[in-house]
């Protein structure tokens, strides 16, 4: 398994891919691929160095985005791109303040078998962002370090990129959420309880209060319920926060997936969203919406279907 701390260094040549990695995209996924092509090349070990808190968290928190993952999914993710070791420095105003070349001589310090670095196009490192992809390669070689840059992967025409995936998850673009991401866009958290007001009218839902504040779009959304023996598709209700008939919902998100009856309580799920397919509407009474919602359910078992032949 990875190694989660940054303790020890293993005998081994250590490539590190370098960068804050939130949501594990597309793009950083080229990263590390690289970073695991040059560990094989060189008969070394592939390894990740990122930080935490998030850097713009406190540098500066007003403007601080909504991460895409928990620090446990994107540990995930990076495991199964083939990395073998995962390191988190934690990022303090005093690490800020280091210098480019301080900040590399730290890191072949810390890591002493340390051979190669691979970062993104984008990366900057050290105070005031002095370090970058001009300058990586001359200090990388003045501590006897290769340092290989990735180019932007694009969609589009424009470099995908996290604060991308956000805009397109805010939007309720689940499907482009997905091309950035390489998977659909989904949340974990745990299963609480509600009202009891889709059970009441034949839906019964399973009310989910996610880890991250981060949300798609208010409106239904095909979806699936992340289950530990396999994923199950439903229809999601996302509130709107900003309506006060929908504050009594909270923080959660609801799913109803058909032939489910299980007790979910208190258990840890994951929801994956496939396609938003109607924003909120009122209804003036629940017949009129539970006839909405088995219009929605089948909708969303369609989406799936195409989604997942």
């Amino acid at each position: 398994m990875p190694s989660s701390s940054h303790s020890s260094a293993p005998a081994a040549p250590l490539v590190l891919a370098l960068g804050q990695f939130d949501g594990v995209h597309r793009g950083h996924q080229a990263v590390f691929r690289a970073a695991v092509e040059s560990a094989r090349k060189h008969k070394g070990v592939p390894g990740c160095l990122t930080f935490s808190p998030h850097v713009a968290q406190l540098l500066d928190p007003s403007r601080a985005p909504l991460l895409l993952a928990t620090p446990e999914q994107n540990q995930a993710l990076i495991c199964a791109c083939g990395i073998q070791q995962i390191h988190t420095f934690p990022f303090t105003r005093e690490f800020a303040a280091v210098g480019p070349d301080e900040f590399l001589s730290l890191l072949k310090m810390e890591f002493p078998a340390l051979a190669g670095i691979v970062v993104g196009e984008n990366f900057t490192f050290g105070k005031d962002r002095a370090g970058n992809r001009d300058t990586l390669p001359r200090l990388a070689q003045a501590l006897g370090l290769r340092a290989q840059i990735v180019p932007h992967v694009e969609l589009d025409g424009a470099p995908i990129s996290s604060t991308r995936i956000r805009a397109a998850v805010a939007a309720g673009d689940m499907p482009l959420a997905k091309a950035m991401l390489g998977r659909p866009f989904s949340l974990v958290g745990t299963v609480v309880h509600g009202r009891a007001a889709g059970r009441a009218i034949g839906f019964p839902t399973a009310n989910i209060r996610p880890v991250l504040p981060i949300r798609p779009a208010p409106g239904i959304y095909a979806a699936r319920l992340l289950l530990h023996d396999g994923p199950r598709p439903g229809a999601a209700f996302v509130p709107d926060p900003a309506d006060p008939a929908q504050a009594h919902f909270g923080k959660v998100v609801e799913i109803h997936v058909p032939g489910l009856s299980r007790n979910l309580y208190d258990i840890e799920v994951g929801i994956s969203f496939t396609r938003r397919l109607r924003g909120h509407v009122p209804f003036p009474d629940a017949a009129a919406a539970s006839a909405q919602i088995a219009r929605d359910v089948q909708a969303a078992l369609r989406a799936d279907a195409e989604e997942n032949p």
